[in-house]
Order: C-alpha cells, then structure tokens, then sequence
C-alpha cells in the first residue's frame, strides 16, 4: 500500500482545512452542491431551472458561478455577446492541470491565435473535407474485423471503438496509427478516462481547491495530476521523434507544421509557439477526437440492442439505398434521412456534454439585468436546451422521426446545440458527425446488435456516468453478422 495515496489520518491544519470547506457551505446556502443532489446531474440542473429561471446564480465555494439555461439565454449570452464570455475561469483543470494552454484551457489572444492556427493547419490535412473519408472508411473497416473476431460472443464496444475512432485524428495529428491492443495506447486511454471521470461536475476539488492539500488522495488530485504527467510524456516522446525526423519541406502533420512554426518565430521572445503549448493542444486534440465521438458511439450501440424496432429500420433503410456491395459513403448521406435523424436523436437524448465547459467573463457586465462581475463563472447548461419540452415536445421519449419533416427531408432545429454553440463550440463538430454516420451506418450494415443470451436490456434502466461527459456505464452486447 502506497501511504501518500491511502493514509487519510487528519492533521490539525487538515482538521482546519475541512471546518473552513464546511463553514463556506453553511454560509453559502444555495452553492454548487445542489448539482450532487441527485446522481444524475441532468435532474438536478432541470430542478434548478425550474426553481430559479434560465438564469441563477450558485457558489463554488466561495466563488460566485452563474448557469445560463435555455435557448434563447444561451444564444444571447455565448452567441451575441461571446466576445464578453469566451474566457476559461480560473480552475483547476484550467490552471493546475492545463496551466492555461492548449486550446481548451487558454483565454484571450493565446486561445484565438492558436484555435486559428490548429483549424487552418489541420484542414490542410483534411480535417471536415470529405477527402478524410478514405481515411475514416480504413479505421471503419479494421473496427468491423475486430468486432467479427469476436465471433458474437458479448463484449464490450467502448474500448474497440476507442482505438478506431483515436486513429482518425492520430493521422492528421502526428502520422500515426495504434493497434488495437497496444499496451502503451490502452494505458493513455486509461488514464484520459480517469481523469475525465474524476475532473467532472462533481469533483469538491473544483469547488474547494484548497482540499488537494489534505493528507491521501482522498479527492483525486495526485491521481490526475499523475496521470497528466504521463499524457504528456506520451505526447512529449511523439514530438521529439519527429523533431529526429523533421524536414520543413515535407510537412505530413499537425506536429510538423508547428515545429515549422516554432522555427519562424524562434527569434520572437513573446512567441506563444513552443513546445508545451505544442504537448498541451496536441493533448487536447487526443482527447477531443477521441472521447465524445467514442462515448456517442457506444451510446448509438447500445440503443440499438435496447429499441431493435428503430434499429430494424436503419437497417431497412441502409440496406435499401446502400445494400451491401459497399461501405456507406458519404454520397449516401442525403439519402439516409432516417439514419440521420437516429444519430441526432442519440446526440439529443444522450446529452455526453451535459454542462459545457465553464466560461467567465472578460468585463464586469449585466445580463437580463443581472450585475455580472468581472471572472465569474459562467456554465451553460446544455440539457436545459436539449430537453426542453417548449421545443422538443416530449423530449424524455427517444423519438428519431422528431428530425424528419412531413415531406421526409431531414430536419435542423437552430436549438439542436449537442456540440454547444458561438465562439467556443467544439472543435472537431464536423469531424465528429462524419465520423459518427460512417461508423454508425457501417456497423448497421454489418451487424445485428442484441443483448447477452438470457438477458433483456430496457434502456430506461441503464445509469449514465457524469464526469466531464456523460457515458453510460460499462455493458456486453453481443454483435451478430448480418446474413447476405
């Protein structure tokens, strides 16, 4: 047994430390723990909503944060006024662990510059061309092998998809493609996922930061900041093989394009390009391209094996336009209206961001007459979009036809904001939902998804996790090969 991670004895400043985190609850009444009250953070966020309006206020600790809910809040605040509200606030994960770089955690002229930089860089690379789809239609294909291999046994998809869907911004990113297996990979992932797990909502650390002080790792935070350490080694170990290799001449990545822009500006003191700015975006561009559309995926799975109406009519319909001599390519797409309208309807139900990453504002301000002081904290609530009954209707029900019109044409409601909206919406959208439809098609194609034998899977039953996303928790499916 490791002490530093296990030995929870209190000392009298750790006895200290406690009483304080305890007496700011009790003074700040209506704070951050409201969010805990229930397991499932979507409850307690519709809770709020409805007690205090699209707009209220909670302490994170001592710290003022402001959740901005519905539509037409989120559009005027993140949309109209995204100048005032496109900082990062200061946090742990954005200051401790990110130290304020990367893409995610940056603010200001280093977050513009470098946003602007990593989306121009990697569309020449193909990033949201349809000239990536070659790319994606190779992982797609190792992905149906692996599954096959299995020989329909129950398995677990996560980790499978994981590895494919990782090797699409791998190409783009640095040249390189995992196995599936790869020790050194499935241990990066590992550690991505516990630290998303523990850095979510929920984590007291966000709320108290002076709680990564007591004795143990009672919070997590040694665990993450461990885990950090060996991310970045990972990503540090890739970067300095092509700097072994580097040639301005031939550029294949998003690595050598900006070694290329270190050398340019190395002569710059203020130069925002250098290597831990390069390790933390290459981090973030992992983790962003991999996580989300990974977690949508196996939420797409297990849907199918829990609604096999819905899933025999994708089917139907893939089978009817594509058939089976190909792969469903994107020339397909516009065809697939139905097929469609399901990976909306799993976005929507499934809500993986169901609070989008925190902001803070630039300037003391008002909102809706509200006084907004300089860096508060501000968390959109997507769920208060996504399952609003004003728009949706009956939002709890997993009803695909939601996003057809009465003339069959696929429907896009301004309010359908799965990867946020305004200036910091997610970076990889239009990665993520081509990815998303070749991968969901090609497994339809390919596969009939059931549960294990002797058993029954009720969706309604199935418990998400809430930590940065929302996932379901671990299941086996069984993947039974479709016959010509």
């Amino acid at each position: 047994m490791n002490p530093s991670e296990h030995d929870f004895s209190l000392n009298p400043i750790s006895i200290g430390l406690l009483l304080l985190a305890i007496l700011t609850l009790w003074i700040y009444k209506r704070n951050a723990w409201e969010l805990a009250s229930d397991p499932d953070l979507r409850k307690s966020l519709r809770r709020l909503h409805k007690q205090y309006g699209d707009i209220y206020r909670l302490y994170m600790g001592p710290k003022l944060a402001v959740v901005i809910s519905g539509y037409e809040a989120i559009k005027e605040v993140f949309i109209k006024r995204g100048g005032e509200f496109s900082d990062r606030p200061e946090a742990m994960v954005n200051t401790l662990i990110a130290k304020r770089q990367g893409i995610v955690s940056s603010s200001g002229e280093l977050w513009k510059e470098h946003r602007t930089f990593t989306l121009t860089t990697l569309r020449k690379f193909g990033f949201g061309k349809n000239s990536l789809e070659g790319k994606i239609q190779t992982e797609v294909a190792i992905l149906l092998s692996e599954i096959e291999n299995i020989n329909e046994k129950p398995f677990r998809i996560q980790n499978i998809v994981q590895t494919s869907e990782s090797n699409v911004i791998n190409a783009m990113v640095f040249g390189g493609h995992f196995k599936h297996g790869d020790p050194k990979f499935a241990k990066m992932m590992k550690m991505i996922e516990e630290n998303i797990e523990n850095n979510g909502s929920k984590n007291v650390v966000a709320f108290f930061p002076f709680l990564r002080f007591l004795p143990g790792d009672l919070f997590h935070v040694k665990k993450t900041l461990k885990n950090v350490k060996y991310e970045e080694e990972f990503v540090s170990d890739l970067i300095d093989k092509h700097i072994e290799n580097y040639d301005e001449n031939k550029m294949e990545d998003f690595i050598d394009a900006f070694l290329l822009e270190m050398k340019n500006n190395r002569d710059w003191k203020d130069s925002t390009f250098t290597k831990k700015q390069l390790i933390r975006t290459v981090t973030d561009l992992f983790v962003a391209g991999t996580e989300t559309t990974t977690t949508a995926i196996t939420w797409a799975v297990l849907y199918l094996a829990g609604k096999p109406d819905i899933q025999a009519r994708v089917f139907r319909e893939i089978n009817e336009i594509v058939g089976t001599g190909h792969l469903p390519n994107l020339q397909d797409k516009r065809n697939l209206v139905y097929t469609e309208a399901f990976i909306m309807e799993i976005l929507r139900v499934c809500n993986i961001a169901t609070v989008s990453i925190p902001h803070t504002c630039t300037v003391d301000t008002t909102i809706r007459a509200f006084v907004i002081p300089k860096g508060t904290t501000l968390l959109p609530d997507i769920d208060s979009v996504l399952f609003d009954p004003k728009i949706w209707g009956d939002p709890e029900e997993f009803r695909p036809e939601r996003f057809v019109d009465k003339e069959g044409s696929l429907l896009k409601p301004d309010e359908f904001i799965p990867f946020f909206t305004g200036r910091r919406n997610c970076v990889g959208e239009s990665l993520a939902r081509m990815e998303l439809y070749l991968f969901i098609t090609a497994l339809v194609q390919r596969f009939e998804f059931l549960p294990p034998e002797g058993t029954t899977l009720d969706i309604k039953e199935i418990d998400g996790v809430f930590g940065m996303t929302h996932k379901p928790k671990p299941f086996e499916i069984r993947a039974i090969v479709r016959k010509d």
